[in-house]
């Protein structure tokens, strides 16, 4: 008899305890009073699932990825007019070769600056000539989310909207015609630079995230995990890439002072410039794109938006607000396999919170444009509905949308829809 008195009182307190801290979460969910609310996926990126993914090009036969012949030969008289405004003379070194296999391996920083370029290029390619492609369309605002010097999906939609803004039959595959308008945009920037690190580099605090959600909790901070991560995001750069540039230097031990290459990626908007009149999303073509008021593409990125249980709207929404380093509600109601009983917990602002640096919310309860902690996976995998960008595509999109902005979705998945629609 003792024994089971213990045992329910046992229970009893267990019971207790968990009702105590779920209490207390919630006491601490409302003393946040403009947390965000949304799904979210508590789980790291799925780098197999990315890779299948990569090579996929059905989006070319989405709706919004196509083009009226009329409509590409304006926007081409538009182009050649533009260009021959804004020609610059290419550098002795730029030129063209074809079928050379490229490699980074022994390759130094100057010699990535200086090299030829191999194009045409498309499917499975890596080397200096892809890194100056992903590079050049970062510094003209068309960004692939990370540069990691292979191409694949990303790239080529990226191309694809970079040619039909340019009047360039739309291919997604890089010529030397569009390499070429593409190098003259970008001004011949160079393709990595020397960048000494700095004492605010290495400045934490830097943590640990673990993947359950009530332990997230606890944390202070979602900050990164380590420097490299840090600077990973600063270049716009795949963690694992910056050692693929860096073969000789160890990222955890690094000091003020020393110089590493990175990416000659875009600077980062510091001031407001709300030019961006309208913003199309294509759910099926993982892509953001943003438009001036005189009807040019000024904007793109990959993106990465819901499916399966939680999709994301089919229509057109406008932002409503915009908040910088939010904290997380996590609220089991909003997910279909969490029980509607379990705690609610608040997270803690930072780079590596479900929702990144930013959330942009749109006039459609819990549903927003966010950063997110997992840039490589961004164009690839699908989230609970909220329309994903990296931090740094999420960061500029901030400076140059405004509260009222049309948001329109569009490439809806639906039956008869091309695979890639289905992921």
């Amino acid at each position: 008899m003792k024994r089971r008195i213990a045992a329910l009182l046992l229970v009893i307190g267990v019971a207790c305890s968990k009702q105590e801290t779920k209490q207390a979460v919630k006491q601490t969910v409302h003393k946040v009073t403009d947390a965000i609310s949304v799904p979210y996926d508590n789980k790291r990126d799925d780098a197999a699932a990315r890779e299948r993914e990569r090579l996929d090009q059905q989006y070319r036969q989405l709706e919004s990825f196509r083009i009226q012949q009329e409509q590409a030969q304006q926007a081409q008289q538009q182009a050649q007019q533009q260009a021959q405004a804004e020609a610059a003379k290419p550098p002795a070194s730029f030129h063209f070769v074809t079928g050379q296999k490229e490699t980074f391996k022994g390759v130094t920083a100057q010699q990535i600056n200086e090299s030829a370029v191999n194009a045409p290029i498309s499917g499975d390619m890596k080397g200096p000539s892809v890194l100056r492609a992903q590079v050049y369309l970062d510094r003209i605002h068309y960004s692939i989310g990370t540069i990691d010097g292979r191409w694949g999906r990303n790239s080529g939609i990226a191309v694809w909207w970079y040619q039909r803004a340019r009047g360039i039959a739309p291919t997604g595959d890089l010529d030397q015609t569009t390499f070429a308008k593409l190098a003259a945009d970008a001004q011949y920037a160079e393709v990595v630079q020397q960048y000494t690190v700095t004492d605010d580099d290495l400045k934490g605090p830097f943590v640990s995230i673990p993947e359950d959600v009530y332990e997230k909790s606890h944390l202070k901070c979602l900050c990164y995990e380590s420097v490299k991560e840090k600077l990973a995001e600063k270049f716009h750069v795949d963690q694992d890439f910056l050692d693929v540039l860096n073969p000789d230097v160890k990222f955890g031990d690094l000091q003020p002072g020393v110089t590493i290459v990175v990416p000659n990626a875009r600077p980062p908007l510091v001031a407001d410039q709300k030019d961006f009149a309208k913003v199309v999303i294509s759910i099926a073509g993982n892509s953001f794109n943003a438009w001036d008021a005189n009807g040019n593409l000024v904007f793109h990125s990959p993106t990465t938006l819901g499916a399966g249980y939680d999709p994301s709207p089919s229509e057109t929404l406008h932002v409503v607000k915009i908040t910088r380093d939010p904290h997380f509600h996590y609220d089991p109601t909003l997910y279909h396999e969490v029980p509607d009983s379990d705690p609610d917990a608040m997270l803690a602002p930072g780079p590596n919170s479900p929702v990144g640096i930013v959330w942009i919310a749109l006039s459609k309860e819990h549903y927003g444009v966010h950063g997110n902690p997992d840039p490589e996976s961004i164009g690839y995998s699908s989230s609970h509905g909220c329309v994903r960008l990296t931090n740094w595509d999420a960061d500029e999109v901030a400076h140059r949308i405004s509260e009222g902005t049309q948001v329109s979705f569009v490439d809806t998945r639906a039956k008869g829809m091309p695979e890639v629609a289905k992921k």
